[in-house]
């Protein structure tokens, strides 16, 4: 009886950290969009892009970031370059400017 006492909670044990690493490995998956809609929780964006220049022999692609305040900028390129994998590092060209004030 206490063997199989021991051998129950030993099960019950393993089923438990298996439930644990099933649910904690769940995050969402990596993603360029992801990262690039995060920056809009963390500072004052006034829009973002994932996509190629107008012009395509202007160069690679690029990420583009309009804040509102010019002292962003360099907050917002520190962020993508820490969040942003090496490869999406390698492809897209970085922009953060501030149009703020401007009128077409």
């Amino acid at each position: 009886m206490r063997k199989k006492y021991k051998i129950g909670i030993f099960i019950l044990v393993i089923v438990v950290i298996i439930s644990a690493l099933f649910w904690n490995g769940q995050s969402e998956p990596y993603s360029t969009k992801t990262v690039v809609d995060s920056v809009w929780d963390k500072y004052e964006v006034q829009s973002s892009e994932i996509g190629k220049y107008q012009d395509p022999s202007d160069g690679a692609p690029v990420i583009a970031i309009d804040v509102y305040d010019k002292t962003d900028i360099s907050n917002v390129e520190k962020y993508l370059q820490d969040n942003l994998s090496k490869d999406d590092l390698a492809k897209y060209e970085i922009d953060v400017f501030s149009n703020k004030g401007i009128t077409y």
